[in-house]
């Protein structure tokens, strides 16, 4: 019978439901332990609380993004034009897509999270990001 390394009985608590079962399956067959031990281990083990081994991943780390700034949504704002012959915009093949591409005629870059938009030279312009959902209006 194998013993069961800590970091393991660690990832194991942050599963549950079906999630939890298959690893614990993948345990007892790594390891050479039964269910009913592991379980035991899982149970008896010391759970340091406040470790980053045993902190759950349900939260997101967003320090290093940018917030954007949504009182400039109504705000007119230069767009940051791109060559487009570098983007392909050929991902949807439905033909209400091709006429779409058929009217884009610059690229510019998202003010927000710098993802490229192909848009129509119609001026003034509302551009809603798919990526980050931030919406601006062009005039220029």
């Amino acid at each position: 019978m194998g013993t069961v390394p800590e970091h393991e009985l660690a990832s194991l608590r942050t599963l549950s439901g079906y999630d939890q079962m298959l690893e614990i399956d993948r345990m007892c067959k790594t390891y050479g332990v039964d269910e009913a031990t592991l379980r035991a281990l899982l149970q008896n083990a010391p759970s340091v609380q406040g470790s980053p081994v045993n902190a759950p991943s349900t939260s997101w780390d967003t320090s290093h993004k940018e917030v954007p700034n949504f009182q400039q949504a109504t705000t007119p704002t230069m767009p940051t034009i791109v060559d487009k012959q570098q983007f392909r915009f050929e991902y949807d093949p439905t033909r209400e897509a091709e006429q779409r591409r058929e009217q884009v005629s610059q690229a510019i870059l998202c003010s927000a999270c710098g993802v490229a938009l192909g848009i129509p030279d119609i001026r003034p312009i509302k551009v809603t990001c798919p990526a980050c959902l931030f919406e601006t209006t062009y005039t220029n």
